[in-house]
């Protein structure tokens, strides 16, 4: 709560959407069930604030907005009086300045966001840091200017013990006290700061404390004009050394890798005891080299003995370079003249290490291949560093060294889109922002993809933005287009100098996790591909299967998602490269795609099961391979698997459908129904079931495509759209032809929640006391139950309450016998809502309380959003309205954000009751 508040005073009056809020709590570790959790956190909140400001706290379309006046946040408040202050100092009025800065520091109480380590907090904790550093510096600045260097002295001090790397304000301190006439102290102050910075972090002085010293000393004091550069004096080489500057040029239009560059600097000035060799490690494309050479260029400075770089060429077999042969380089780089360098490998190795022993030095070894190339090149001087850089992990290096990964991903879409921008013109870009965005997704944030990209661009400068994505976007175009004409950069050629290193089995092994079209591949899906076709199934990855995928994550090929599943993923491109040479095994791939389809059948049947076990089941049996054990112990265990798996599925059905792999294409289009109604997917759900139908005509299985014409309707329904009618009726034309009388029953009863949310009462009661009489005739008891609860919302709209309410009892006894806890909470919230319509208020809020527990267990949102809507319902009837707007708020945005239309209904609610 004290993050979240916190966050929320320092957006202030500005709306904060569900997102950012998830985002600055968690970052990219935000759990599954961050939004909800965010609800009760902001419930909570509001209910722990004074009444006064709980009024301020509100929601809308927009996101969550704290209305607290600016200038009763203290944070808004001292930025406000800084910025005065600034603007007051440049027209000359300095005592005004020197009092809106006073103010501004005297709003500080120690640390900021003192306690909280949520993501959002250090950032801007260190941008709140900075800028009080800046108002002291002011401040001191203008208290000098007005000759009031003594009242200083005491205040600079304590903050000088404080901040003892601060070299700004030795600085300040330092001349303050030379105007008491208190030299010896103003230089013991510039000495102190000069060891500080040394013994703790190794480096020198910057310019303004060394100009200062020199002015001490010599008795020529004037105070320095210009801010203290934090970045260590530069110093030449020793007597008689070259100085090597083999660096290459600095790469146009590299942007971002913020973190990475902080990584690597921190490494380079480290202590003694902390590693001196970086291992950058990435796949092909994704710009090791360049971030090596940039920050190399940027530090160089610092390594005042020079720089060694060579690029080893380790996937390229024709010009591999052997470590003798960089030796002889580098030692002709270090001034050792040619007839002293042995032939010798071994005594090349002992020569270049005594050669830069003692020197401040960094190497910069590119485009590795493995441990054994890069060991004779490291040096063995702890005042050095080395970077490296390698599509492998080189696990070797890290173990026998202690070097520090420094890992590489793709860039994010932002940072894509400017690496565009950089290269091929910012106006072009900004011409055409949403083209640029589709480009920069197509090449999948890869820096080799946007530079290739880049170029073709201005190759072409006439052609609109767009007609490169539209030449891309189809995958079997797309690394043909990310080629240059007459050049051998592109990235299928990158991608080819990994894939031919690999050993037979993982070439195989990698054709054929490409044929996932998921974004994230289960371990036991992968052995699925991976296994013989008269291999049984099996619920676990097989051992020589894991050691391969292990072996791909090596290189790069394949990298782990970040989770508890053992879950993997390619890159778009890498997968399409993969596709691309797996189309020359046919059949290897047709029948690892079989094995796959039957893995995805198996686990949604066993999970469609447990979620729903009568309702919506398949039609007929259903037709895989499957021959392992049960994979899921509960409900809970099948909606984790559904919330990890259903972009899964749906690439799959879409595939399926693709191949003319009809037979598992419907079966994974009805298996999907049940998770996809409890999440609101209902785009999704019409498109699935549309695609599974057309699968199911073209088998010529009538059963099929009636379920899957009548979950379409479903769909449409939900959304109250008539077409729905259309689909229900080709449903029961379909059932009729096979004689299946219990699902004409069941598109009938559609039919009459059709008419029930058009509020054609007469008409949706008329289906639905036939769909009664057809379910205790045929002893159904799930059709039924469901036949039961909705006659009884017609009842109850019709005023006959208490018809409505033993109706659901039996239906609520129903679902509570058959062991479905969804099932029965849905009764459970329907007879929530007839009760409040008897009065019953305080039962029915406990109701759909536990309705609410269960929807949030779930993820059913669209139950979760109806039983808050009641909650607050019930609330307001007994006069709690405050606790009704709580409610009815996470009602709002709980519809808001699956984009249903009982949202306007909340929202009225809230007109009439709130305001």
């Amino acid at each position: 709560m004290r993050a979240a508040l916190a966050f929320l005073l320092l957006n202030a009056g500005r709306p904060v959407s569900i997102h950012r809020m998830v985002d600055a709590l968690w970052g990219e570790t935000a759990p599954r069930t961050a939004r909800a959790q965010v609800h009760t956190v902001i419930s909570t909140l509001r209910k722990a604030l004074p009444s006064e400001s709980a009024g301020l706290l509100s929601f809308d379309t927009a996101g969550y907005r704290f209305a607290v006046p600016d200038g009763d946040v203290d944070a808004a408040a001292f930025s406000a009086l800084l910025t005065g202050a600034k603007s007051l100092a440049e027209r000359g009025d300095q005592v005004a300045a020197a009092d809106h800065l006073r103010r501004a520091l005297a709003l500080w109480r120690g640390e900021a966001l003192s306690g909280i380590e949520a993501p959002f907090a250090e950032p801007a904790r260190l941008r709140l840091e900075e800028e009080r550093f800046a108002a002291h510096g002011l401040l001191a600045d203008l208290d000098l200017a007005a000759g009031r260097h003594r009242a200083l002295v005491p205040e600079l001090t304590a903050l000088l013990r404080a901040y003892p790397a601060r070299e700004d304000i030795a600085v300040r301190l330092a001349t303050a006290l030379h105007r008491c006439d208190r030299q010896a102290d103003a230089l013991a102050v510039v000495r102190e700061t000069r060891a500080f910075l040394l013994r703790e972090f190794g480096l020198d002085p910057g310019d303004g404390l060394v100009a200062l010293e020199t002015a001490l000393l010599s008795g020529r004091f004037e105070a320095p004009s210009e801010e203290p550069s934090a970045k260590a004096v530069r110093r030449e080489a020793g007597p008689g050394k070259v100085r090597p500057a083999q660096l290459p040029q600095t790469p146009h239009g590299f942007v971002g890798r913020t973190a990475e560059f902080g990584r690597l600097t921190a490494l380079a000035r480290g202590g003694s005891g902390d590693a001196r060799i970086a291992l950058v490690t990435g796949p092909a494309g994704v710009g090791k080299t360049s971030v090596a050479v940039h920050w190399a260029q940027s530090v160089a400075d610092d390594f005042t003995d020079g720089q060694l770089f060579v690029d080893l060429h380790g996937y390229d077999e024709g010009e591999c370079e052997p470590a003798a042969r960089v030796l002889e380089r580098f030692l002709l780089a270090l001034g050792v003249p040619g007839h002293r360098i042995p032939e010798d490998p071994v005594l090349r190795e002992d020569l270049y290490r005594s050669t830069v022993a003692g020197r401040k030095l960094l190497v910069v070894l590119d485009n590795a291949r493995d441990y054994e190339q890069v060991r004779p090149l490291l040096p063995g001087s702890a005042q050095g560093f080395t970077v490296v850089t390698s599509r492998v992990r080189l696990g070797g290096l890290v173990a026998r060294t202690g070097a520090a990964p420094v890992p590489l991903g793709v860039l994010p879409a932002a940072e894509a889109i400017e690496v565009l921008a950089r290269l091929a013109g910012r106006e072009r870009v900004r011409a055409a922002p949403e083209a640029a965005a589709e480009l920069a997704q197509l090449c999948g944030g890869l820096p080799l993809a946007l530079r290739i990209s880049a170029v073709r661009l201005l190759d072409e400068p006439e052609a609109p933005l767009s007609g490169l994505t539209v030449e891309l976007a189809p995958e079997s175009d797309r690394l043909a287009g990310l080629s240059l004409p007459g050049d051998e950069l592109t990235v299928s050629g990158a991608l080819e100098h990994s894939y031919r290193r690999l050993p037979t089995d993982q070439a195989r092994f990698f054709r054929l996790l490409a044929l996932h079209p998921g974004a994230a591949i289960p371990a036991a899906a992968a052995g699925a591909l991976w296994g013989a076709p008269e291999t049984p199934l099996s619920a676990a990855l097989p051992p020589e299967a894991r050691a391969l995928l292990r072996s791909l994550e090596s290189v790069h090929l394949v990298e782990r998602v970040a989770d508890d599943q053992g879950r993997h993923r390619m890159h778009d491109l890498v997968r399409l490269y993969g596709r691309q040479i797996a189309a020359s095994s046919k059949a290897e791939g047709t029948a690892a795609l079989g094995r796959l389809f039957d893995w995805y059948i198996a686990h949604a049947d066993a999970a469609h099961a447990l979620l729903d076990p009568r309702r919506f089941r398949p039609p007929t049996e259903l037709d895989h391979s499957w021959s392992g054990p049960p994979p899921f112990e509960g409900e809970a265990e099948a909606q984790d698997w559904y919330a990890r798996e259903s972009e899964n599925l749906a690439a799959l059905t879409r595939l399926g459908a693709a191949v003319g792999e009809h037979r598992a294409v419907w079966q994974l289009a009805v298996l999907h129904l049940p998770y996809l109604l409890r999440s609101h997917r209902l785009g999704l759900l019409a498109e699935l079931q549309r695609i599974g139908e057309s699968s199911a005509a073209a088998l010529g299985h009538d059963s099929a495509a009636a379920t899957l014409a009548n979950n379409q309707g479903i769909a449409y329904a939900i959304r109250r759209d008539r077409q729905a009618k259309e689909h229900f009726d080709r449903a029961i034309a379909l059932y009729g032809r096979v004689g299946d009388v219990t699902g004409v029953v069941r598109a009938r009863l559609n039919i009459g929640n059709l008419h029930y949310e058009f509020r054609e009462l007469a008409e949706a009661a008329g289906y639905q006391e036939q769909a009664v009489e057809a379910g205790r005739a045929s002893g159904k008891k799930d059709l039924l139950a469901v036949a039961l609860a909705n006659l009884a919302l017609v009842r109850t709209d019709q005023g006959r309450h208490a018809t409505a309410r033993d109706l659901l009892t039996e239906a609520v006894a129903i679902h509570e016998a058959g062991g479905s806890d969804h099932a029965a909470a849905v009764a459970h919230g329907q007879l929530a809502w007839v009760l409040q319509r008897l009065g019953v208020f305080q039962e029915a809020f406990e109701l759909s309380d536990r309705s609410l527990a269960v929807a949030r267990r779930f993820d059913d949102r669209l139950l979760a959003g109806r039983m808050l809507d009641q909650m607050g319902m019930a609330r307001a009837a007994q006069g709690r309205v405050p606790q009704a707007r709580a409610y009815w708020e996470q009602a709002m945005e709980t519809f808001t954000e699956i984009g249903s239309v009982e949202a306007e209904t909340v929202r009225a609610r809230l007109i009439e009751h709130c305001c």
